[in-house]
Parts: C-alpha cells; structure tokens; sequence
C-alpha cells in the first residue's frame, strides 16, 4: 500500500534520477498482505461499515513487497512508514 502523496514524490525522485532501462518498486517500510491490510482497515475505527472477505480468490491475498533497492537508489523514503501510520494520520 502505497498513498497518493508517497507514489508521488517516489516518482518526482525517479524523474530526477533519470535511471533508464530499471524498473523500481513503491511500497512502505512494513509489507502487508491485502488480507493483513483489510485487517488493519477494520480495527481502525474510521469506516462505519467493516470489511467481509475477498471473493474469487484462494491464494494468500497478496506478496510481501520490499523496496529497499528503490530507496537506497533513488535516495526516497515514504512519508508514512506503514499502512497503520498512514491510517492514524486520517
């Protein structure tokens, strides 16, 4: 999960950069399954209505991302560290 805000200085970061042919990842510091993120969403306390489950799935409900190398090489961190903080700030 990454907000609006952290995806667009991470790609203000890439711009400026100007690294042809890489491809990098945007992520927080804290990987989150989407089932772990749903989770978090719920007990936040800040949605009247509370998430079921997910339909027309059966795998684990998300990768764990990293993005260390995008950090150390573009020279960006994320605003929020984790989806959690993120969510505290709302």
């Amino acid at each position: 999960m990454l907000p609006h805000q952290d995806a667009a200085s991470l790609a203000v970061a890439i711009l400026k950069k100007n690294p042809r042919g890489k491809i990098f990842l945007g992520c927080d510091n804290h990987p989150l399954s989407r089932q772990e993120m749903m989770d978090l969403v719920n007990a936040s306390g800040k949605f009247s209505k509370k998430f079921d489950k997910f339909t027309g799935t059966n795998d684990p409900l998300g990768k764990r991302l990293n993005n260390t190398r995008t950090c150390h090489e573009v020279g960006w961190e994320p605003k929020y560290s984790s989806f959690a903080h993120f969510l505290d700030t709302m």
